[in-house]
């Protein structure tokens, strides 16, 4: 059977397909954290950001939380001219620094965010963050021995970083190696336990090696804690159909192209199916 369909890149996380056995599965990579630290109290607050830009112009903390309140609200263009503005003031500040190289990564300018986690740590170098920013940017790169690297250093930095566990776990997938990334993942899961996408990329793992109960367990458990999850029900389709289940597999398909209409992978997904099963 041929690779029965492709996936498009998601906004808050790059979808990547997987081959296994002719079906592709969607790989979720996280695009990392913007950095919080010390305007954490406040980071519901954005007209106490702008109130304090106001005040304060030259604040290099006030432009930095204006942008990070931006961002947060999905504004952002007006997020990196804040940030921008920020690094103008203070050359030296790291969380500006990873920030910008959030929203450079997030434009596909990877090259660019990569010198701006380089200038991060430069300035912090136990910056935990900016390692995993980093190691992402590398991943899309294709570097992902380099990637790799640099999520042992953040989690060095800080063992119990989620993120760091599942990026890893993402790299280690497209490396072949989903034993591998099983394992982190499931890290990821013991410090988040709440992390729908861990779930579905550990799913992909366990499908990857045959273990396609487990994977629908995994899917299953990704559902509860976001139904609206058109990739576990993509994944948990694309596991039937292997399992020739395919009046299952057209429910679950059908349901991802609900909740997601214009993804073009799920619906060729659905019209195949729709094929195997009239020539069945």
């Amino acid at each position: 059977m041929g690779a029965l369909g492709r996936c498009r890149p998601a906004f808050a996380s790059r979808r990547l397909p997987f081959l296994s056995t002719g079906l592709a599965f969607f790989l979720l990579l996280g695009l990392g954290p913007l950095t919080w630290n010390q305007v954490q109290v406040w980071h519901d607050s954005e007209k106490l950001w702008s109130h304090a830009v106001a005040i304060d112009p030259g604040s290099p903390l006030g432009q930095y939380g204006r942008g990070l309140a931006l961002a947060q609200q999905g504004k952002l263009t007006e997020a990196m001219e804040h940030y921008q503005t920020a690094l103008r003031l203070n050359p030296d500040y790291p969380d500006a620094h990873n920030n910008v190289g959030w929203l450079l990564a997030d434009q596909g300018k990877l090259a660019e965010a990569v010198e701006h986690y380089q200038t991060a740590l430069r300035f912090k170098p136990d910056y935990a963050d900016a390692h995993n920013n980093w190691g992402n940017a590398l991943t899309r790169q294709g570097k992902l021995a380099e990637a790799i690297e640099h999520y042992r250093q953040a989690l060095h930095i800080k063992p119990d970083y989620a993120d760091a566990h599942y990026n890893w776990g993402n790299a280690l997938i497209r490396q072949d190696k989903p034993g591998e990334a099983s394992e982190h993942y499931r890290q990821a899961l013991l410090f988040k336990p709440g992390y729908a996408i861990a779930h579905i990329n550990w799913g992909v793992a366990l499908a990857q090696q045959g273990q396609l109960a487990e994977a629908i367990d995994h899917y299953r458990q990704a559902l509860q804690l976001k139904p609206d999850s058109a990739d576990a029900h993509a994944n948990w389709g694309l596991v039937l159909i292997q399992q020739g289940k395919l009046a299952e597999a057209f429910e679950h398909l059908q349901q991802a192209l609900r909740i997601n209409p214009d993804a073009a992978a799920q619906s060729n997904l659905l019209n195949a199916l729709r094929g195997l099963g009239r020539r069945r």
